[in-house]
C-alpha cells in the first residue's frame, strides 16, 4: 500500500475529460515498501490533522494488516511523507486502522486521533469471544506525545462498530467537537446505526447522546446503514453541523440536520423556606380560614444560536413529592388546592430573567403528623415544540447534557432552637402490677410505664408495646387520676402484634409522665416460665429519635390446693369376731374375714390444673405372719391408674 498527496490546485490544473488521471507532476507518495510488508493494506483510511507543533499538517493512514495483523496507524510528515510515529492496534485481526479520523475533541487547541477496528473481539470468556469493534481516541497532550487511548466499545455483535468515524463539528454548542461513529451492520435486522458521541474536557462521553438508526431491512445484501459518513457541513445554513450517512446496500445517502440546541438557566426559590405553622397570613379563597403559606418562585431564561427570541416551555411543579403515592401532601396550591399545577412560561431573549410566583399554603396540623422530614418542591420542564411556527425548519431541542428538573425544600419551623434540628433524649422505664401470673387465674395485668423526653421537641413519638404470645391487649388504664390517658391502637407488623400509642407530636422537652395499658394473659399452652413484653419509644427524628429497650419479664407459676378426703365402711370393727372362725383355705369373701372398703377422694381446688400427680396408699398386710387386711380388688372412677407394690387376692377369692 501506498499514501499519495498532491495539491487541490494540481489535481483540478491537470484533469481532463479525454485522460484517466494517473499522475501529477508534483505529487509525493510514500517509499515502496519491502516484500515483507506485503498486504499491510498501507493507506486503508487516510486523514490530516497537526501533531509536530510546526502548523503544518501531517497525514495519518490506517494500516490494518500491518504490525502481524495487530494493525497500527501511522502519522506521515505531509513535507516528505517520512514515518514519525505509530499506533498499534492491541489484538491481532480487530483490523485496527480501518477507519481513521481527526477532530479536536477536548477543545485544547491540539488535534485528536481516533482509530478504528470494527472486528475487535471481546473475550469475556475465552470459548465465546464476541466480535463488537471498538474505537479508540488518542489525546494529544502536546507535539508528539499523546495519552493513553480511550476507548469505547460497541455492544452488538458483527455490528462492525467502528467502520466509519466522523468529526461533526459541536453539535450542541458546547464548547467541544463531537463526533459519529457508524456500526453499520448493528440493530433489529442488520438495519446499521449510528451513534453519536459529545466531546468534553477529558475526551469523550462513554454513553452516545443519541444513535441513529436506519431505516432499511437486511435483504439479500445488507443496508450498510453506516458505512460512511461525512459531517461537519451545515446542509441547511442553521450555524449547526449536519450529518450525511452512506448506506450503500439500499442505493441510499440520508441527511440528518441537526436541532437548534437551547440551554435554560433555570430557578427554583423558596420563600420563606421555614415555614411557621402558627404565623397564617393567608386566607384562602371563598373561605375565612387562615392558613401559613409562602411562595414559589420559577425563573428561566435561555440561549442559543439560531433560535427565535420567544420560547415557550412546558412546567410541571410538584408539592411534597416524596411523600409516597396516597401519602397527605402537606402543601397544596393557594389557587388550585392541589398539590400538582401544570403551566406555561413564555420566555422572551431581551428579558434576563422571567419569572412566575405560586402562592402554596400549609394544611392545618390535625390533617397530618409528619412536621420533621422536609417538603420537597420539584420543578420539570420541557420545551413546548407547538409553540414553534415555521413547520419546515428543524425544531429546537433542549441541551441533552442539562438536567431539566430542579429541586428545592422547605421545612416547617419546630421548637428546636435556630438550627431547626431537633436532638431528643428519649427515656423510658415500666413495672408491672404484678410479679407473678398463676396458671387458671383470671390473670390480668398492668403496665405502669413512665415514658420522658431529656431533650428537644421527639416529633411523631410513639410507644411501642410487642406483645407476648400469651397475653392480649385489653385497654389503658383510665380509673387513676395519677396515670395519662393515652390514645393507643392495637396493629400487626409483620406478624408481630403490637400496641402502639401516641404520646404527642411534638413529645415535647421536659415530658415526663406515667401511663397504664392493660393486658389479660391467659394463652399459657405454650408457655415458659415467664412472659416477656417489649418497650420503646420511637420518633420521626434523624437524630436520637429512640429510647432505650425496655424488656419487663413476669413469672409464671402453677398454683393448686389438693385435698384428699377419706371414709371406711364400716368405721370400727371389734376383734375377736363373734361366731366366726378362720378357714384354712377360704373360697369365698365372708370366710376371709369381714369386708372392710375404704374410699379416698382427691380434689383440686385450683386455681392451676396440675399433672403427673401420685398418691401413695399404705395398708398394713399382715400381723404376726397372718393376713389383716387382704385387699380384694380396687376400683377407681376418674383419671386415674392404680399399682400395687405386691400382689392382691393371691387367693383368688
Amino acid at each position: 500500500g501506498q499514501v499519495i498527496t498532491a495539491s487541490i490546485a494540481d489535481i483540478i490544473a491537470n484533469y481532463s475529460f479525454k485522460d484517466i488521471l494517473r499522475k501529477l507532476a508534483r505529487e509525493k507518495q510514500t517509499g515502496v515498501a519491502p516484500p515483507s510488508y506485503d498486504d499491510n493494506y498501507m493507506g486503508y483510511s487516510v486523514a490530516a490533522g497537526e501533531f509536530t507543533g510546526d502548523s503544518e499538517q501531517e497525514l495519518v493512514a490506517g494500516v490494518p494488516r500491518g504490525a502481524q495483523n495487530f494493525g497500527y496507524v501511522s502519522i506521515i510528515n505531509s513535507s516528505d511523507l517520512t514515518f514519525i510515529q505509530n499506533f498499534t492496534g492491541e489484538q491481532m485481526a480487530s483490523y485496527f486502522g480501518y477507519t481513521v479520523a481527526v477532530s479536536d475533541v477536548n477543545n485544547d487547541g491540539l488535534d485528536d486521533i481516533l482509530v478504528g477496528a470494527p472486528l475487535f473481539m471481546e473475550r469475556e470468556f475465552e470459548s465465546k469471544p464476541k466480535e463488537v469493534g471498538q474505537v479508540y481516541l488518542y489525546l494529544q497532550e502536546s507535539a508528539f506525545l499523546f495519552q493513553d487511548a480511550q476507548i469505547l466499545t460497541g455492544t452488538e455483535v458483527f455490528g462492525r462498530f467502528g467502520s466509519a468515524i466522523t468529526h461533526l463539528g459541536d453539535l450542541n454548542q458546547d464548547g467541544y467537537n463531537d463526533i459519529a461513529i457508524g456500526a453499520p451492520f448493528a440493530g433489529e435486522d442488520r438495519r446499521g446505526k449510528v451513534l453519536i458521541y459529545n466531546g468534553y474536557s477529558n475526551g469523550l462521553n462513554p454513553n452516545p447522546s443519541q444513535v441513529l438508526s436506519g431505516a432499511w431491512a437486511s435483504q439479500s445484501m445488507p443496508s450498510g446503514f453506516g458505512f460512511t459518513l461525512r459531517g461537519d457541513s451545515d446542509v441547511d445554513k442553521n450555524d449547526y453541523p449536519d450529518l450525511i450517512v452512506g448506506a450503500f446496500g439500499a442505493g441510499k445517502a440520508v441527511v440528518y440536520r441537526a436541532r437548534p440546541v437551547v440551554t435554560v438557566n433555570a430557578h427554583l426559590i423558596l420563600n420563606p423556606m421555614i415555614v411557621n405553622p402558627d404565623n397564617k397570613t393567608c386566607q384562602l379563597p371563598s373561605s375565612q380560614l387562615l392558613v401559613a403559606c409562602f411562595t414559589v418562585r420559577v425563573c428561566a431564561d435561555f440561549e442559543g444560536q439560531s433560535i427565535s427570541d420567544e420560547i415557550v416551555l412546558k412546567g410541571e411543579l410538584q408539592l411534597d413529592s416524596l411523600k409516597q403515592k396516597g401519602a397527605v401532601k402537606r402543601t397544596l396550591f393557594f389557587d388550585y388546592h392541589q398539590s400538582h399545577h401544570y403551566f406555561s412560561i413564555v420566555i422572551e431573549r431581551q428579558k434576563q430573567l422571567h419569572c412566575q410566583d405560586f402562592l402554596v399554603y400549609l394544611r392545618d396540623e390535625t390533617e397530618f403528623r409528619d412536621k420533621l422530614s422536609p417538603i420537597n418542591i420539584n420543578f420539570n420542564y420541557s420545551l413546548d415544540e407547538s409553540s414553534f411556527e415555521d413547520s419546515l425548519t428543524v425544531k429546537p431541542i433542549l441541551n441533552y447534557y442539562q438536567k431539566n428538573a430542579l429541586a428545592e425544600q422547605a421545612y416547617i419551623l419546630v421548637d428546636c432552637g435556630e438550627d431547626n434540628l431537633c436532638i431528643p433524649d428519649l427515656q423510658l422505664s415500666a413495672v408491672p402490677d404484678t410479679d407473678q401470673l398463676i396458671i387458671g387465674e383470671e390473670n390480668c395485668v398492668m403496665l405502669i410505664i413512665n415514658p420522658r423526653n431529656d431533650g428537644e421537641g421527639a416529633y411523631e413519638a410513639e410507644l411501642h408495646i410487642k406483645i407476648p404470645p400469651e397475653a392480649d391487649y385489653t385497654g389503658v388504664e383510665r380509673n387513676n387520676k395519677a396515670l395519662r390517658v393515652l390514645s393507643c391502637d392495637y396493629k400487626m407488623e409483620n406478624e408481630t402484634r403490637m400496641v402502639v400509642c401516641d404520646l404527642g407530636n411534638p413529645m415535647v422537652a421536659g415530658s415526663n409522665f406515667s401511663t397504664g395499658i392493660r393486658f389479660s394473659v391467659q394463652h399459657f399452652e405454650n408457655a415458659d416460665f415467664s412472659i416477656n413484653f417489649e418497650l420503646q419509644i420511637k420518633s420521626s427524628n434523624k437524630i436520637n429519635p429512640t429510647s432505650n429497650l425496655v424488656n419487663l419479664h413476669i413469672n409464671i407459676s402453677a398454683v393448686a390446693q389438693v385435698q384428699i378426703r377419706g371414709v371406711s365402711h364400716p368405721p370400727t370393727i371389734i376383734l375377736p369376731l363373734h361366731n366366726w372362725e378362720p378357714k384354712d383355705e377360704p373360697t369365698k369373701e365372708e370366710e376371709v374375714g369381714p369386708l372392710v372398703e375404704h374410699i379416698y377422694e382427691l380434689h383440686n381446688i385450683g386455681p392451676s390444673a396440675i399433672n403427673s400427680t401420685v398418691l401413695h396408699v399404705g395398708w398394713p398386710v399382715s400381723s404376726r405372719e397372718e393376713f389383716l387386711l387382704y385387699i380384694l380388688h380396687i376400683q377407681t372412677h376418674g383419671p386415674l391408674h392404680c399399682q400395687t407394690s405386691s400382689p392382691i387376692n393371691t387367693m383368688q377369692i
